[in-house]
């Protein structure tokens, strides 16, 4: 999969058609950067506000971030080609330690909003330290 853009455009209301992996009956979502010029972004259910993620732009913290989308998601998206992905990868703050989720990022098609959260056959962590500069497992 190609590197998408360098930020994430206003994309607003996001639509998960079988909802996120725990929460499928949820599928209206609003994406919203906290602050402009961050890699940082809330992903708000517009369906019940006591549920949301933060999430990030991964590309610029993990430059060796690579992935192959199956052939289904592509398709599920209707994506027709990587220019109109976004990916978003779910950060999660536990004890003092900050994570991303690597191994299932959220991808978003810019074009009809459609988004997914696809679990990679990749070898990722899920919870991968977000100071680590590689996102291979054990990188540093």
């Amino acid at each position: 999969m190609k590197k998408t853009a360098n930020h994430v455009p206003e994309i607003g209301k996001v639509y998960f058609e079988e909802g996120i992996p725990g929460f499928s009956h949820l599928q209206f979502f609003q994406l919203m950067q906290e602050e402009f010029g961050t890699p940082f972004y809330l992903l708000q259910s517009m369906e019940d506000d006591s549920v949301a993620f933060w999430v990030v732009e991964p590309f610029e913290l993990f430059t060796d971030y690579q992935f192959e989308l199956k052939a289904q998601v592509t398709k599920d998206l209707r994506l027709a080609d990587d220019t109109s992905l976004v990916v978003l990868n779910i950060v999660t703050s536990r004890q003092g330690s900050i994570t991303v989720n690597l191994k299932a990022p959220i991808v978003i098609n810019i074009e009809n909003r459609m988004a997914k959260q696809v679990i990679l056959d990749e070898d990722f962590e899920v919870q991968h330290s977000f100071l680590k500069k590689s996102a291979k497992p054990g990188g540093g």
